[in-house]
């Protein structure tokens, strides 16, 4: 991501696509490996507090609960915390970027991919960014417009916005219309930047992917590269079907598929992947 070069200053904003384009690959290179570097430190100490039970943010306890100690983990409802002090909280600029962040990396610790729903061809018309994230019995729901970017004449929601629901138990905790959340001058620059550039920048959820990362063909075939089964289907991240028919006049006797089946199995690898590898070597020898 770009994000070290966005400012405030509105003259180089209205440069900035200029300024992306005249960058060097090398510079474009060396930058995005600062920036996987670093987001690769965060996650490994988000990952090692999380594993502990632990806030990898102010260092507390991920149930610890003070209302005057405002941090990302109120977001998995620490016991004691109520609608009031949510609403409160998220009158501030919390970072929509940040948040979405945060929640990915929490719901991606068990399950990767399944429980974030960011596919793009199940956002309604009137929004531009909707997405449900789920961790255990909690279900974040984040959405903006275009009338929330702009800001709206609804009571205090003139300022640029994005919305917010939290279901827990099922149970409605936070509606969409109890707060209308302002974007952080940060947001508002990447935003910015997605607008004016978007073949030349991009926000990736690095350890955070969700569903839509199966929409671009070519990391469907790098999942089915790495694909491993799962040892049960009812939890898995992915499930996939295969037909295989094998090229003319070519046959796979029943012993070879027992064997095929038995090695699946053992190695936890699709059966597709062995059936093509043994046509391969039919056809070498």
């Amino acid at each position: 991501m770009f994000n070290k070069l966005v400012t405030s200053n509105k003259t180089n904003k209205m440069n900035i696509r200029d300024r992306l384009t005249h960058l060097t690959p090398e510079e474009i290179q060396s930058h995005n490996a600062i920036q996987v570097e670093n987001h690769k430190k965060d996650y490994e100490e988000f990952l090692d507090a999380f594993n502990k039970d632990c806030c990898s943010l102010c260092g507390m306890k991920l149930n610890y609960f003070n209302e005057s100690e405002r941090c990302l983990h109120w977001f998995l409802l620490p016991e004691g915390i109520r609608k009031k002090h949510f609403v409160s909280y998220l009158h501030e600029p919390i970072g929509f970027f940040n948040l979405d962040f945060y929640l990915r990396w929490v719901a991606s610790i068990k399950e990767p991919l399944k429980n974030i729903n960011d596919l793009t061809n199940n956002i309604s018309k009137s929004k531009i960014v909707e997405r449900t994230i789920k961790f255990k019995n909690l279900e974040w729901s984040l959405n903006y417009g275009d009338t929330d970017l702009k800001g709206h004449q609804s009571k205090n929601a003139t300022f640029p916005h994005f919305h917010l629901q939290i279901i827990n138990d099922n149970k409605l905790f936070i509606r969409f219309n109890d707060c209308h959340i302002p974007f952080s001058q940060h947001d508002l620059d990447v935003l910015h930047l997605l607008e004016e550039a978007p073949d030349l920048f991009e926000v990736r959820h690095i350890y955070g992917e969700g569903m839509s990362y199966i929409e671009n063909p070519e990391n469907k075939e790098l999942l089915d590269e790495t694909m491993k089964l799962a040892d049960n289907t009812d939890t898995a991240a992915l499930n996939t079907r295969s037909i295989i028919q094998l090229p003319e006049g070519q046959s796979m006797s029943g012993d070879m598929i027992d064997k095929l089946l038995k090695e699946s199995r053992e190695t936890k690898t699709p059966l597709r992947h062995l059936v093509k590898k043994n046509i391969l070597i039919l056809k070498l020898t």
